[in-house]
This record gives structure tokens, sequence and C-alpha cells, in this order.
């Protein structure tokens, strides 16, 4: 188990090593078209952004790691609640889909997911406005917060800043933010969830195949007892991590959800700062969004394997 730890903070620290070198190089060949020495400059580099120094905005004239504090807990926040949204559709639909294999209800979640993730991300979050917002008038367009309530940010993330500020209305602001949450995370949520259907599904398939689910059936344990208490169980550990590589798909396509519902994360600043030219706040935007998601994706794969003893015993058989 110690091997396989050191393994995978080895490929983490790699992986950033990695990031750093190629935004460097990028940096070193537009801004200084390749004058001067390369590693010394570079040395120099590492130094700034192990001590927080991401530079200065052009745009605002700020540090940049104040700006990722700031839009960063908003990207969070709709991330942490699309992701949760895919797990908790996900899961279910794709057990139905491996337990109801070659039937209609197998082949109508196949093809649901199809076109789910085939759906382009900002026609899917404009065709929900329409409906929702500016048809139906359940919820609403745009933004975080409506300017009835003035919440002062403690964590960034407002669902936890309405619950812990003393305003006299903060159980009415939390409802409006969880109202404003809804359809950017649902559309958000969207290619994140037919990933999850179709990881637990092809998982759940493998393991149902095994001969200690057809031993547990001849005892005359239930389909669906079998299922959850062996199959899913034994299931989740094959597509964990998997699923935690979900967090860059959600990552990314929260730039372009942002800028539908004008929501104030770090994918909307970004993208305004390649507007801008704004290249102090494009590569640490960059490099932030990177670094989360590489540590994301590894932290998943050890947590699954410090939870599930069928993946220890895999490394320890040489396989992990």
């Amino acid at each position: 188990m110690l091997i396989y730890l050191l393994r995978r903070f080895n490929l983490l620290f790699s992986t950033l090593l990695l990031l750093t070198l190629l935004a460097y190089a990028l940096e070193y060949r537009l801004l200084h078209q390749g004058d001067g020495d390369f590693w010394p400059g570079y040395l120099r580099f590492m130094q700034a952004l192990l001590a927080g120094d991401f530079g200065i905005s052009s745009a605002t004239g700020l540090p940049v790691l104040g700006a990722l504090g700031q839009y960063f807990p908003a990207t969070l926040e709709l991330c942490l609640a699309a992701f949760v949204i895919s797990l908790v559709v996900g899961v279910p639909v794709g057990t139905l889909a491996a337990v109801r294999q070659g039937r209609w209800q197998d082949t109508l979640i196949l093809t649901g997911t199809l076109v789910g993730y085939s759906v382009p991300v900002f026609w899917l979050g404009l065709l929900l406005v329409m409906l929702f917002s500016l048809h139906l008038g359940w919820l609403p367009v745009s933004g975080q917060l409506s300017l009835l309530y003035e919440i002062t940010p403690v964590t960034g993330i407002m669902t936890i800043d309405t619950l812990i500020t003393d305003h006299p209305y903060r159980w009415e602001a939390f409802v409006d933010a969880l109202r404003h949450l809804v359809l950017p995370a649902l559309v958000l949520a969207i290619v994140p969830t037919t990933e999850v259907i179709r990881q637990i599904r092809s998982a759940l398939l493998e393991v149902l195949k095994q001969n200690y689910i057809r031993a547990a059936l001849t005892k005359g344990f239930s389909e669906a007892h079998v299922v959850l208490r062996h199959g899913l169980r034994n299931a989740l550990p094959m597509a964990i991590p998997t699923l935690g590589l979900q967090f860059g798909t959600v990552l990314t396509s929260a730039m372009m959800t942002e800028i539908v519902f004008d929501w104030p994360g770090l994918g909307r600043w970004l993208v305004t700062s390649i507007s801008l030219q704004d290249y102090a706040a494009i590569k640490g935007g960059t490099l932030a969004i990177a670094t989360f998601i590489i540590v994301a994706s590894v932290s998943m794969d050890i947590l699954s394997t410090l939870i599930y003893p069928s993946r220890r015993k895999a490394i320890y058989a040489g396989k992990g």
C-alpha cells in the first residue's frame, strides 16, 4: 500500500511539474520571444508560483491570486452540485440499465445517454432558461443570488454563506440561492450523468457475471438484494476512478455554463480575461483549473483504494 501511495504521489507531482514547465514554455516563447536563458527563468517562475505570486492582472491591476480566491468558490459550488446530481441520478439509472440488459429499459437509457452526451451545453442552457425562467417563471434567469439579499461573502459558496449569516431573512436567502443554483447545475450535470450511467452499467455487468453472484441467487436471495448488496458494492470500486475523471469534464463545461447563466465563477472570469488578453489572469486561471483536476483525479483514485478492499487486493497482486 505504501508503494502504491508513493507511486500516486510521484505521478501527481510529476504531472504538476510537467504542467508548470509547459506553462512557462508558452510564456517564454510568446512573451519573451525566446530571449534569455530558459532554465534560470523557469526556476524564478516556480519560485513565484510557490510563493503564491501569479502576477498582476493587466485588466484590474490587482493580484491574480486574489481573483482566483474570489471566483473559484462559486465554480466549486456549481461543480459539486452538478457532480452530486450526476451521482444521485446516474448510479440508480446505470444499475437499472445493467439489470435490464437487452430489454427496452436498457435501450431507452442508452439512447438517452447518447442524446444527453450529444446535446450542446449552451443550447440546453438557453432552452431551459426560456422554458423555466421566461415562460413558466419558476426559476431565476441568471446570477447567484437576488439583489434583495445583502449577504457578505465568507466562503464564497453562497448556499453556505446564506446559512451562516446573521441576516434576518437567511432562510429565504438560502432558498433563493438554491433556486439560482438549480438550472446551471442541471445543465452542467448532463454530460457527467451520462458517463456515470455508462460506467456503472459496464462495471455492474462485469460483476453480475461472477460466480458468487450466481451462488447468492441460488441461495434464494432476491435479485434486488443481490444487486444492491453484492453487485453494486463490488462494481463501485471499478467505476470510481473513472468517475473521478469527470471532475475535469465538469470543470471545463462550467466555463460555458457560467457564461450562459451569468454565474460569477472562475470560468466566466477566465473567458473574460481571454477576450481582454489578460495574460497573467489566463496563466493563473488555467494553472488553477488544471491543478484542481489533477489533484481531484488522483485523490479519488487513492480514496477508492483506501475504502474498498477489492482494489487493495488487486494492488497487492501487482495489478494496481
